[in-house]
């Protein structure tokens, strides 16, 4: 009976179904900077994942697509069936409430980097007032909009972490935040670590996941076995490796303030 409730839920959402070829269903993601996303290259993080799972199992294939928060936002409140890779379901909760979440896929965190040269070192949001920090446009920071808000912060957006580094070393913001996955990218593809000073403190702590809709119970079974097999596959950590981002594999990795303080209203 299950499969064949998968089978019609599969057929509502439009996926593509033939005798020969496995049901298709498309997974988001929205995030716009490595190693999640990197459109010149002939593949990221997010299609290697969705690669392997494919070549794990032939019950189904993924499709990744990326997509804007907005509109991503937009799809989920108006009810529209969905699987999102690398969210955790506290970003999206408000959204759906019935949402669903996998297990843990590694651990992340967002972390401040200023120059070298002039340090700023970070333990609570008031130690940023009077800073010009370089965040996100559409991102929520627990504590840092409400002082950038009350003007005892100066917030300047951009729409990637390129951009934020650009603009620190002109000097035209004191700090930036990234997240540390996009850190530890970097720093293993060529970033020049003696110019920059990163925080010994992070901003916040959180787990990655892939969310999902009610009608994707039976898949997201599925994707949690996947996951499992994945933490003890050499193969998978090398690639992981590869990324630079295989220490956030295991949670221990983090800091326990990060672990304890996850924030919750996040717009990631």
């Amino acid at each position: 009976m299950t499969r064949y409730l998968v089978f019609f839920v599969f057929l509502l959402c439009g996926c593509q179904v033939s005798q020969t070829v496995s049901p298709q269903v498309v997974i988001y993601t929205y995030h716009s900077d490595p190693p999640f996303f990197l459109p010149d290259q002939p593949t990221d993080l997010s299609r290697a994942w969705v690669d392997r799972f494919n070549q794990w199992q032939s019950k189904i294939q993924l499709r990744v697509e990326h997509i804007e928060r907005g509109v991503l936002n937009q799809r989920i409140e108006e009810g529209n069936p969905y699987l999102i890779l690398w969210a955790n379901p506290l970003f999206f909760i408000s959204r759906d409430p019935m949402l669903l979440s996998s297990d843990t896929i590694f651990w992340d965190a967002d972390i401040l980097v200023s120059r070298k040269q002039q340090p700023i070192d970070y333990h609570r949001p008031p130690d940023l007032i009077g800073y010009r920090l370089g965040g996100r446009r559409g991102f929520y920071y627990k504590g840092l909009n409400e002082l950038s808000d009350e003007g005892k912060l100066t917030r300047i957006d951009a729409d990637n972490d390129n951009q934020n580094y650009e603009r620190l070393l002109r000097q035209e913001v004191d700090l930036f935040i990234m997240q540390r996955s996009a850190w530890y990218y970097w720093r293993s593809n060529g970033l020049d670590e003696t110019l920059l000073y990163v925080a010994s403190e992070p901003h916040d702590g959180y787990s990655r996941h892939v969310l999902a809709s009610a009608e994707y119970a039976e898949l997201l079974r599925l994707i949690n076995e996947f996951i499992a097999v994945s933490r003890q596959d050499a193969m998978w950590r090398a690639q992981l490796m590869k990324w630079g981002v295989e220490g956030l594999m295991n949670p221990f990795e983090l800091e326990l303030e990060e672990l304890l303080d996850a924030d919750v209203d996040k717009q990631r």
